[in-house]
């Protein structure tokens, strides 16, 4: 399985599919990109990129996601 099967795996099945999903991919064609957000992913961030980039990225997603702040 790769990584565009996974998201298209996760975000297909109703038990998972509000999981935020990032690509962290070596392809940062525009088409690459357009393909993995078609699919479901929440983010798509191409290599190399600045580790701060990943980091807010993710904190928008988890403020994003249901149940955000509850804990």
């Amino acid at each position: 399985i790769n990584g565009l099967e996974l998201v298209s795996f996760v975000k297909g099945n109703a038990a998972y599919r509000s999981i935020p999903l990032i690509i962290v991919s070596t392809e940062s064609s525009d088409r690459d990109r357009e393909k993995g957000l078609s699919l479901g992913a929440d983010a798509y961030l191409a290599k190399p990129f600045d580790p701060e980039d990943l980091l807010q990225i993710a904190r928008d997603l988890l403020s994003r996601s249901p149940g955000a702040g509850q804990g």
